[in-house]
């Protein structure tokens, strides 16, 4: 009896081949979704963490001049990659992987120490700007730019002018942070949830932002319907102090840890969320205004609520604030404007 003889394996044959009846190579490659971070240091970590675990990109590319640490975080994220719906994670230098993304998240330079002077600080990132901003615009054209990086506004501005993208695609973080912020210590001082709290802080992100009394309600109760010199020099609560605590916290959290990354991780997440999903929610984010009743006769970046979308900033509310507020507002884009004049010059 013939013994038959076993048939050879096909030279291209390999452990893929024989699995698959189609190869990687043939896969369709549909609808994805490309999220870009520009620095890959606590807070471009944090943001991108925060973005696969809202399951929002396909693909993650995290870019750094520093290239061995954006391998090595895109690495150490992607052994985890099968609980975050599978994402592609990637770290490099080359700004042309940034190509098709959807969303540009620029926190590169991001402050690190309460010693440095702002400034100094100014001064240095704007210059990373002008070598980044542009890489990331000549391969993601279509994209909408979200800007982390400090002093957010006067940056924000300058990556508007730098990109010459449409002000609604070039959006700050800015106040959006200090708003959760506000919100959680008045729901820590009344002692319930923080979701359950509506409050904003808005203009510059920074010392002059201003807190809206007049709209901080719990369940659409107005605060100052019962307390009515609720946050002024008047108030015999005292409300005013969490305010003061705001505009610390970046310098309370990194003396006391060296950093601080996750509230603004999550934060920029929720934005990148919104342009990914087109949820179309009411944040208080950095936006492009030129002669408005919020400030001066100057175009400027500053925070007040957006409704944020597809398109980026899809449009704003217009508040009825208490003539206090105009007046805060106004200083507030004043103290924008007088910064943003020394670096007017260089971005012609």
């Amino acid at each position: 009896m013939s013994v038959p003889k076993k048939k050879l394996l096909d030279t291209a044959w390999n452990t893929t081949t024989f699995l698959l009846t189609k190869q990687p190579e043939d896969f369709v490659d549909g609808h994805r979704v490309k999220i870009v971070i520009v620095g890959s240091g606590y807070t471009g970590v944090a943001i991108g963490i925060a973005i696969l675990f809202k399951r929002l990109a396909s693909e993650l590319v995290f870019i750094d001049v520093n290239e061995e640490l954006a391998k090595a975080e895109a690495e150490d994220i992607s052994h985890g990659a099968a609980f975050l719906g599978n994402p592609k994670i990637i770290g490099t230098k080359d700004y042309s992987l940034a190509r098709d993304a959807t969303v540009c998240v620029i926190t590169i330079g991001d402050r690190s120490t309460n010693e440095q002077d702002p400034s100094t600080l100014l001064e240095q990132n704007l210059n990373i700007f002008k070598d980044v901003i542009p890489k990331v615009c000549k391969y993601a054209p279509n994209s909408i730019l979200l800007i982390v990086t400090a002093p957010v506004d006067i940056l924000s501005y300058a990556a508007m002018k730098l990109s010459g993208f449409p002000p609604h695609r070039v959006v700050g973080l800015g106040t959006f942070l200090d708003s959760c912020r506000f919100q959680y210590f008045i729901a820590q001082k009344l002692g319930i949830s923080a979701s359950s709290v509506q409050a904003s802080v808005i203009c510059e992100n920074g010392p002059t932002s201003v807190p809206i009394w007049s709209a901080v309600t719990v369940m659409g109760i107005k605060l100052k319907d019962i307390n009515k010199d609720i946050g002024t020099k008047a108030d015999p609560e005292s409300w005013g102090e969490l305010h003061a605590k705001v505009i610390d916290c970046d310098n309370d959290l990194i003396s006391r840890k060296g950093y601080r990354c996750w509230g603004m991780g999550i934060c920029a997440a929720e934005v990148v969320d919104a342009i990914v999903r087109n949820t179309c929610i009411c944040v208080t984010v950095s936006t492009y205004l030129k002669g408005c009743r919020h400030g001066l006769e100057k175009d400027v970046y500053m925070s007040l609520p957006c409704i944020v979308g597809r398109n980026g900033i899809e449009t704003l509310l217009r508040h009825p604030y208490t003539p206090e507020e105009q007046e805060l507002t106004e200083t507030s884009c004043r103290t924008i404007f007088e910064t943003q004049k020394s670096i007017l010059n260089s971005l012609e």
